[in-house]
């Protein structure tokens, strides 16, 4: 479980104790999408063809999986499911630019 160092949202009294938790999370949020998008540096540098960069199979199953750990941390779907969809496309795109620049 991550560390925090700014209040709990409940404990918020001032809105510069939101501040402090949003500034936080978002720090937490670049570290680790960050790291995700090193897992698009692997996959385009794995994956043999670029036919396969883009797997519909695997996006659903991403989705399925956000939406499971979304409701068991209380996340609303109406919330999760754009970010990841629009992470997912952008981190494709990505993964396409990457798989090129590799083969090129």
């Amino acid at each position: 479980k991550p560390v925090f160092q700014a209040p709990d949202p409940p404990a918020c009294a001032t809105m510069l104790d939101v501040r402090a938790g949003v500034d936080e999370i978002d720090r937490m949020l670049v570290t680790l999408i960050a790291r995700r998008q090193g897992y698009m540096d692997a996959a385009a540098r794995i994956k043999p063809s670029r036919s396969v960069v883009r797997d519909e199979a695997r996006i659903q199953q991403v989705l399925s999986n956000v939406r499971a750990e979304a409701e068991r941390h209380g996340l609303a779907w109406s919330i999760a499911e754009p970010v990841w969809r629009e992470m997912m496309e952008r981190c494709i795109a990505y993964e396409f630019d990457v798989w090129d620049a590799t083969r090129g």
